[in-house]
């Protein structure tokens, strides 16, 4: 597992609903380096998480979905801290964040789904973290956004059909985005934003506005993504071709008409 520290062999494995009925008391009860396995089920929670504990869900997000109980709080919230992992739960309806990284170091995040917040992921000054195979999608601004955030490896996360971008890094250094997917966003796929020597690699990018963006960013390294040009810049030149070829089959047609008479 991805999270380095030492749980000893008197690490516990707690299971919501059967030990607590919600997963912020398993959280309050458990010790450092222990498990928190949450059967299925809707929970109507804000959870923060504080101290190193692994979280996950017994059966995945399709079937474990965390609402926000306070919407302008974030679903889940880890702060000043490290060695903490949320793996296979639906966040959603934060005016905040599905899953909110503060100063968190050492985090992974995984097979989670963070659909229908204003920001799907959101770390702020959180460093070495890893997050893999997460959908950030259909979110009121960005999938999965990154602020002051360095050495973080995104790989194999989808950032689809947001309202504003896919994947946004500002003022973010030196991490590694590859293998993922940021389409159909309505503004930017990736985004770099004063951010330097990150690498981009392997990413599909395909129908936003624009695909990968760069702005007051240098020494970044961008190899082997798939971009293809946004859908509404496309249709509208699909449009004038097909107006081009039936001018010329009506002129044709016509042509044949009146030369017989």
């Amino acid at each position: 597992m991805f999270c380095g520290w030492n749980s000893g062999p008197e690490a516990a494995t707690i299971y919501v609903r059967d030990n607590y009925n919600t997963i912020q008391d398993a959280i309050d009860s458990a010790l450092a380096g222990d498990t928190v396995i949450v059967r299925e089920g809707e929970y109507p929670e804000n959870i923060k998480v504080t101290k190193p504990l692994t979280i996950k869900s017994e059966k995945g997000p399709d079937k474990t979905i965390v609402k926000a109980a306070k919407s302008g709080e974030p679903v889940f919230y880890i702060s000043e801290m490290k060695n903490a992992a949320i793996i296979g739960f639906t966040a959603k309806e934060s005016s905040i964040a599905g899953i909110y990284l503060n100063k968190a170091d050492n985090i992974e995040l995984k097979n989670n789904k963070t659909p229908q917040n204003r920001n799907g992921i959101f770390l702020y000054s959180s460093n070495d973290n890893i997050l893999t195979n997460n959908n950030s999608n259909e979110n009121d601004l960005t999938g999965i956004y990154l602020e002051s955030s360095h050495n973080n490896t995104l790989e194999k996360n989808e950032a689809n059909s947001n309202k504003e971008k896919g994947i946004f890094l500002n003022a973010s250094n030196n991490n590694n985005l590859i293998h993922n997917i940021a389409s159909r966003n309505e503004w930017n796929g990736i985004t770099l934003w004063v951010s330097n020597n990150n690498r981009v690699e392997k990413n599909e990018v395909m129908r936003n506005t624009y695909s990968i963006v760069l702005s007051g960013s240098m020494g970044n390294v961008l190899n082997e993504n798939h971009t293809w040009t946004n859908l509404y810049i496309i249709l509208p030149i699909i449009l004038i071709y097909i107006g081009v070829i039936m001018f010329f089959i009506q002129r044709k047609i016509f042509s044949l008409f009146y030369s017989e008479i």
